[in-house]
């Protein structure tokens, strides 16, 4: 009997029902049962166990429905712990998160009454819905993803414990919405964590562009604020956790002001800056004490963001000095959306692929530049080699074409 994968959840599909069975089946990857879907007077309802999800039109939407409330109450499958392949899509997949809120907002108010915002699980998972707005861009590098991740747990927990010990009315109200806004966050959170460990080539390289860059300082600057705030709670500190946050002051002073990617210099100037502040922080992650546990991981989680927004500049940098010998950073760019440009290898090699064409690979050369095969003139950064190999194999195909 067909049971096609749910389009939300490819993890899960639906088993339709058996002979003179109103009720269809949700099964996972290893065909066992997580829910049902009930079908009555035209309407179709996901459940599973005493929770049951909203009335739906067709089939399909209700087991979408099942898998919500089984993500909630047990976490994603192995095969949902995929990387996202660009920014873009890490962003469009932390949307729907905030828009959780009014309806949290509204379940809240019918299960609770007037004393809905003061529900102290309600309360915290608003606070952290909040902090997610803020940190929108904030999954433009590895670190920034991390920091995204710990803030969706700021949501996660209270989510989660009011689930727990939701009964009676309250649940029936409450379960839905929070098992949807736990859907939400697991699946971020799993897919986060896997790509921060293997990014893709927009989080990782050169920045595509100036306002990604400033969006990356933007989040450092904005972490530092959380390891002042997260000082101020603190009724003392040793005097070597005070010097280090002296350091960690006169580090963020010098963060540019405004753009930090026009050029090459501002590219250098802001990188340099950053290093400076992963340096101070990491004192003050080594210097705080073990009483102060949060602001400990937020100086870690600050020289993260700040080391790989470093990196990044550094790498965009180096494209800047290569984009006048091929017009722009733009055809570079676009030279290298139709190719694989692979890894770096511990020979100091990366795989430049067209299709499946393999037209490198180029290499790091003992003067701090990358060459590959016909580069007589090697480029500062790898980006540029892999391009004009790119561009070179681009003009054979179209030669051949011709010439057929």
């Amino acid at each position: 009997m067909n049971s096609p994968v749910l389009q939300a959840f490819p993890a899960f599909r639906l088993r339709p029902p058996a002979d003179g069975s109103a009720s269809a089946e949700v099964v996972d990857a290893n065909d066992v049962v997580v829910g049902q879907v009930d079908a009555a007077g035209g309407a179709y309802r996901g459940r599973v166990g005493t929770d049951v999800g909203p009335r739906r039109t067709d089939a399909p939407r209700a087991a979408e429905d099942v898998g919500v409330f089984h993500i909630a109450l047990h976490a994603t499958a192995d095969a949902e712990h995929q990387p996202y392949s660009s920014v873009s899509e890490a962003r469009a997949a932390l949307s729907p998160i905030p828009l959780q809120r009014q309806e949290i907002v509204d379940s809240a108010a019918r299960a609770y009454f007037f004393h809905a915002l003061r529900q102290p699980h309600v309360a915290a998972i608003l606070d952290g819905l909040e902090a997610i707005v803020r940190e929108h861009d904030a999954s433009g590098t590895r670190g920034g993803c991390l920091r995204v991740v710990r803030l969706l747990d700021q949501v996660r927990e209270p989510a989660r414990a009011l689930l727990s010990d939701a009964t009676g009315d309250e649940r029936e109200w409450m379960a839905f919405p929070l098992a949807r806004l736990l859907a939400f966050t697991e699946l971020a959170t799993a897919r986060l964590g896997a790509t921060a460990s293997k990014p893709p080539s927009d989080l990782d390289g050169p920045f595509p562009d100036p306002h990604a860059a400033d969006q990356a300082l933007a989040t450092a600057f904005r972490t530092y604020r959380d390891v002042q705030s997260g000082t101020r709670t603190l009724a003392s500190l040793p005097d070597d956790t005070l010097h280090a946050l002296a350091a960690l002051d006169a580090a963020a002073a010098q963060l540019p002001s405004g753009p930090c990617a026009k050029n090459r210099a501002d590219c250098r100037a802001a990188a340099s800056a950053l290093d400076e502040l992963a340096t101070a922080a990491r004192s003050v992650e080594a210097s705080a004490p073990d009483t102060a546990p949060e602001v400990r991981a937020l100086a870690q989680e600050l020289s993260a963001i700040a080391t790989d927004t470093s990196a990044r500049l550094e790498s965009t940098a180096l494209l800047l000095e290569d984009a006048g010998r091929h017009g722009s950073v733009r055809t570079i760019l676009s030279a290298l959306q139709d190719a694989e440009l692979g890894r770096e290898t511990d020979a100091g090699t990366r795989s430049v692929r067209v299709d499946d064409t393999e037209t490198g690979p180029i290499r790091y050369t003992e003067n701090g530049r990358w060459t590959g095969p016909g580069i007589t003139d090697p480029y500062h950064s790898p980006e540029g080699a892999a391009a004009a190999l790119i561009n070179t194999f681009r003009a054979r195909q179209a030669t051949a074409r011709t010439r057929a």
